[in-house]
């Protein structure tokens, strides 16, 4: 507990409570002769008052002594609990502010953002300060400055404020600030935090990061600074919100033809229904043509829930154009506008094509259906399957197997020489290869001197599960294309389908594994061959057919029984990842990278961005001749068109789509414990309102004043002195005339 005074002279004043003292030294009453006849009376009375008077003068004079130092010492205003050695708002100041610009800073309450009123709180806090202070201030968008600003400057610094897509860690910020304040040789130091504490906008995994600034802050001589963090806009339990949180072409890839679906997820955050209109825009690149409307839909949302909308782009999209779509959610005031709209761009082309090679039609049917459930739809199709026998690779498709964006080898008995050389060939040459071993496989065959050039492990011998069947293990390679996006649901699904066989391997050749059984052995490897192309083979050891019969031979899985999602959503995910079409994606998260192919040709000549608002272009470098196009970092959400020239009149317009991290959208908020495991646990004081705020402001600067109590404590005391003094004094009944006693009394004393 620290203990100090306002105005430390006054404390001077304690001295006058010697003057009681002095006053009954120097005024002491000179005794008085007085003829009484019943002196040894009077005198015997007088012995046994004469201690209980010595008691009651000794309070009575401590009793004023008391009132004169407690009135000197409430004139001079004392304190407890300051956390600066200075209590006078005069004193120049080390000011730190630190802003939450994240996107959830935009929720707008009574019809102002949450950043409006952390810049009204703000300029309050400077409007405090003298002229000499130096304010420092920092976003968590946008490094600090280490050079303190002028009150007036600071201003101005905090009226041009934004909310953005893209920001680092507030510890990052808060922890530059810090550093600032603490070298500043202002004498007191304070550091202000304003946010609303939602959780995405801090790095719980790494609060010391940052913030190991505040800490050395404190081990500092005279390094102490006061820290306020102001908690602004309603709990989350408050909060109402609606968002469209997805938006996607469910098959992955537009085709030319018939209309493609684009499917969109929309969220009610908040404890009441929501009702909302979602609107469909469509529109292409080219001529930079804004989206027009093409339909709209009405949902109905329960607190907490969400609703799915589904919409179809207008027939045979132009093939090769960079298409744009967007959802806009409408109908109602919503508070936080930022997820509100959701964007894609896409490009149309035609069906893939993937050949099946098998020697049964059981073994290549599940696959087939999986990837072309509706092989007479034509062009709409995602995928267009062709089947062919492993005797028919070679004299079928020796010229035009580069043509197939991926080929299954599905439990083939044996193939010659050049078949497995053309694969080879294929594969090298950037093709995908995915191979399914059962019970047909022939181990000489695979493990030959080709195969091995391409297959990523040896086959050894069907191995039985046990005890009479067991299952699929947990994804390997979490990060991988094929699972990173649905991990968890894998790992479930996975953990209850049966398997009764698989292959069990040698050495591995070059492969990785991507998927285990339950007891640990490969279920799936991949092997990659870098080139111009990367070329990629998936092994699975199991087959990826199934057989009703359990007696079957061929029976040693249930990986495509229809109870189970996994199988036809990892095989509609294999062929884009085989053909490399997964990463020609063209939406990306405010502030990542954006990778845009440019194709084959000359190296382009000029490259200019333009930005969401169709105003803001940019000039880029333009890559060398074969290599894609890097944006780095746009942080705008919307459409961007990107126009492409190269040699001549040459021009190529491109596109992409840009969405907010849609953690923003799901508001969560920091609890104490957070907020102790970032600060410490007596490293703060928060603030939950303007009234909280001038209550703590106050405290930081002039501590608990406790000249109220001293005052009632005064008053206390003159009235007790008052009572003694006309207590100890007071006349006797008879008063100091009364008759003395007559001669008969006197004779019976």
């Amino acid at each position: 507990m620290e203990f100090s005074l306002m105005h430390a002279g006054l404390a001077a004043g304690a001295a006058m409570a010697a003057i009681p003292v002095l006053l009954h030294l120097f005024m002491r009453p000179t005794p008085k002769h007085v003829v009484f006849p019943a002196l040894r009376l009077i005198r015997e009375r007088q012995k046994r008052s004469k201690k209980k008077m010595r008691i009651k003068n000794w309070l009575l004079l401590a009793a004023r002594m008391l009132v004169l130092a407690l009135m000197a010492l409430a004139l001079a205003r004392p304190r407890l609990h300051s956390e600066t050695p200075l209590g006078d708002d005069s004193v120049p100041t080390a000011l730190g502010l630190v802003f939450d610009t994240s996107l959830s800073m935009g929720y707008k309450q009574n019809d102002r953002t949450l950043l409006d009123l952390a810049k009204e709180r703000a300029l309050e806090l400077i409007d405090r300060v003298p002229d000499s202070s130096l304010v420092f201030t920092a976003d968590s968008a946008s490094p600090a400055s280490k050079t303190g600003r002028s009150p007036a400057a600071a201003r101005q610094w905090i009226n041009d404020l934004a909310v953005h897509a893209v920001n680092r860690p507030l510890n990052i910020a808060v922890g530059e600030v810090y550093e600032a304040v603490v070298e500043c040789d202002r004498p007191r130091r304070e550091v202000y935090v304003l946010s609303d504490l939602a959780k995405t906008s801090w790095d719980l995994g790494r609060p010391a990061e940052g913030l190991d600034k505040v800490a050395k802050a404190g081990e500092t001589p005279g390094g102490k600074v006061a820290t306020v963090v102001l908690r602004l806009g309603p709990p989350a339990a408050e909060r109402e919100n609606v968002s469209i949180d997805e938006m996607e072409i469910p098959s992955g890839v537009a085709s030319t033809g018939d209309p493609v679906e684009v499917r969109g997820l929309v969220r009610s955050h908040g404890s009441k229904p929501a009702s909302r209109v979602v609107e469909f825009y469509m529109g292409g690149v080219e001529k930079g043509q804004q989206p027009v409307k093409k339909g709209q839909t009405t949902v109905e949302i329960a607190p907490g829930g969400q609703a799915e909308v589904q919409f179809f782009t207008p027939p045979r999209l132009k093939e090769g154009e960079v298409h744009r779509a967007e959802l806009r959610v409408t109908g109602a005031p919503d508070p936080l506008a930022f997820d509100d709209a959701r964007y894609i761009s896409f490009q149309a082309r035609p069906p893939m094509k993937v050949l099946v090679v098998s020697d049964l039609d059981d073994d290549a049917d599940f696959v087939a259906l999986a990837l072309d459930p509706e092989p007479g739809a034509g062009a709409a199709r995602t995928y267009q399957v062709v089947r062919a026998r492993g005797t028919e690779l070679t004299t079928k498709y020796r010229d035009s197997l580069k043509d197939h964006a991926a080929v299954f080898l599905l439990d083939v008995a044996v193939l010659d020489d050049s078949a497995w050389g053309l694969l080879n060939a294929y594969v090298h040459e950037g093709g995908g290869l995915v191979v399914g071993a059962g019970v047909r496989c022939r181990p000489d065959n695979y493990n030959g001197p080709i195969p091995s050039q391409i297959l990523p492990a040896q086959l050894d011998a069907p191995t039985p599960t046990q005890p009479n069947a067991a299952t699929f293990g947990k994804v390997a390679d979490v990060t991988h294309p094929l699972f990173d996006r649905y991990v968890e649901g894998y790992d479930s699904q996975f953990s209850i389908m049966p398997v009764y066989k698989y292959w069990k391997l040698k050495t591995p050749n070059a492969g990785r594994t991507l998927l285990t059984f339950a007891d640990g052995a490969p279920a799936l490897l991949e092997r990659t061959f870098q080139g111009a192309r990367t070329g990629r083979v998936l092994m699975w050891t199991t087959p990826l057919a199934r057989r009703v019969q359990r007696s079957d031979p061929a029976a040693w899985n249930e990986l495509p029984n229809l109870s189970y999602w996994v199988f036809p959503v990892v095989m509609n995910l294999t062929v884009p990842y085989l053909s490399g079409s997964t990463g020609e994606k063209l939406v990306f998260d405010a502030g990542e990278d954006a990778i845009l192919p440019l194709g084959p040709g000359a190296a382009a000549t000029d490259v200019r961005i333009v930005g969401p608002d169709g105003k803001t272009t940019e000039a880029a470098t333009p890559p060398p001749a074969g290599e894609p196009l890097k944006v780095a970092a746009p942080q705008f959400p919307g459409h961007w068109i990107v126009v492409v020239s190269g040699p001549g009149d040459a021009k190529k317009t491109l596109g992409f789509s840009l969405n907010p991290p849609g953690a923003e959208s799901r508001y969560a908020e920091l609890e104490k414990g957070d907020l102790d495991s970032l600060f410490g646990k007596d490293g703060y004081a928060l603030a939950g309102d303007d009234k909280a705020l001038k209550k703590v402001t106050e405290l930081i600067r002039v501590g608990h004043e406790i000249f109220p109590w001293i005052m009632f404590l005064i008053l206390i005391l003159v009235t007790a002195e008052n009572y003694l003094a006309n207590t100890f004094y007071k006349e006797p009944a008879g008063g100091p005339t009364a008759a003395p006693p007559t001669a008969p009394a006197q004779a019976a004393a």
